[in-house]
């Protein structure tokens, strides 16, 4: 009978190592596991990012719009007459305003694994000149057109430009037209956007136009008035102008009527002027549709308006408004008045900054109102017992008030133009 040999023990170290081994294995396989899950966790995110890239396209274009509006803001002169974002980093401190000086303003980003953003804010290109045949003042197919790129279509005017004359706006660089071409790629290599195999897969168009407010006082004055003879100043008023005189008004309209126990002061405390003009196009640059696009608020009821009324804002009623113990004008703003303005008895108004009446004005005690009072009618401004009416001239109340209303803002609503994607409704329905 055969004895089988007995198989040799393992040391300690060597059941150890195996132990480690196994570890190891174990360590791999899981990590593995983990990142195959992942990577299809991954996949399935690339998957449903790029599903919803055309809503993400106008997401970036809209993006552009924000960023040319900033890139307005932030110029130094006003208002601007040249779009041309920079690009010098070697300058101290860098100037980075885009990726592109040649385009506009470009700029591109990583929003996802192997997928960029990038809008393009061009340029602007004016429209291709035309033999207008039939003088209707379109361009219609079959007139002869110059094909400066040639592309072989006549294009209309696209890209960043200035617009003011269009819309009949005095001046230039007050109303821009912004349009942003804002694209999703799938980036799979190192080369640039829309090249090899970094394709696009989703784009989008819109545009905007902003405006600045080119607001000008019609003299440096407390109460500028239409007319010298529709200006009376009863018991207990005082108008006060600092640097400014006390009451302007057009040359050859009168003067304005002084009661017993008024005071009108300045330098002079009356001025006339030949090209004084109190209209809303000249103090405002624009029309009554122009100002309501720029006003915080725009209203028929002035009950309708918080009380205070938010600081530096710009606030229209249009019609009358009546001012009283309930509803007093009180706050730093510019005012618009279209129709008469009656600030009553007792109403303890405190009020700051412009208001513009494009009819009567009719101030009772108490009321004190510092900075300008612009009137297009009759102003009639009196005291009563021993409360007092006070007009005083604030320049630096106006300059704060013309400085942040001056600004760029938005005119129109952002809104999809041919040649994109544009998956969803604009906002406000455009």
């Amino acid at each position: 009978m055969t004895t089988l040999a007995p198989l040799p023990s393992r040391s300690r170290s060597e059941r150890g190592l195996a132990l480690v081994w196994v570890s190891l294995v174990l360590v791999t396989l899981g990590g593995i596991i983990v990142a195959s899950l992942d990577r299809q966790k991954a996949l399935e995110d690339l998957s449903t990012y790029e599903a919803a890239a055309p809503a993400h396209a106008r997401d970036v274009a809209e993006a552009g719009i924000v960023d040319a509006l900033a890139w307005f803001r932030r110029q130094t002169d006003q208002p601007v007459t040249d779009f041309a974002p920079r690009r010098d980093l070697s300058a101290d401190p860098p100037i980075n305003e885009t990726d592109d000086t040649d385009l506009g303003l470009v700029r591109s980003y990583e929003v996802a694994p192997r997928l960029w953003a990038r809008y393009e804010v061009r340029i602007g290109r004016a429209a291709e000149s035309f033999t207008d045949d039939d003088g209707d003042g379109r361009y219609d197919v079959g007139e002869a057109f110059v094909d400066d790129n040639g592309n072989g279509r006549r294009d209309e005017a696209s890209g960043v430009r200035d617009v003011s004359a269009e819309r009949s706006v005095a001046g230039t660089g007050i109303v821009w037209r912004i349009e942003s071409d804002g694209a999703i790629y799938r980036k799979l290599e190192n080369a640039p956007l829309g090249t090899g195999k970094n394709t696009r897969i989703a784009r989008a168009l819109v545009a905007t136009e902003i405006r600045r407010m080119a607001i000008r006082m019609p003299a440096s004055a407390s109460l500028c008035a239409a007319r010298g003879d529709r200006v009376t100043v009863g018991a207990r008023v005082s108008i006060h102008g600092d640097p400014g005189a006390g009451i302007a008004y057009p040359s050859s309209t009168g003067t304005a009527t002084l009661l017993s126990g008024s005071q009108v002061s300045g330098s002079p405390g009356q001025t006339s002027s030949p090209g004084l003009s109190v209209s809303l196009e000249s103090v405002f640059g624009t029309d009554l549709s122009g100002v309501r696009a720029a006003a915080a608020y725009a209203t028929e009821d002035a009950s309708d308006l918080p009380n205070p009324l938010p600081p530096l804002s710009l606030v229209v009623i249009e019609g009358d408004a009546t001012f009283d113990d309930a509803r007093p004008l009180r706050g730093t703003a510019i005012v618009v008045v279209t129709g008469n303005c009656t600030i009553a008895t007792g109403s303890n108004s405190f009020f700051g900054g412009v208001l513009w009446v494009g009819g009567d004005l009719t101030v009772r005690a108490p009321a004190l109102l510092t900075g300008t009072v612009i009137v297009g009618g009759r102003a009639d401004l009196r005291g009563l017992g021993g409360d007092h009416v006070e007009l005083q001239q604030d320049d630096d109340v106006v300059r704060r008030l013309l400085q942040n209303l001056g600004q760029y803002r938005f005119t129109q609503a952002i809104h999809r133009v041919d040649g994109g994607d544009n998956p969803r409704p604009s906002p406000g329905g455009a």
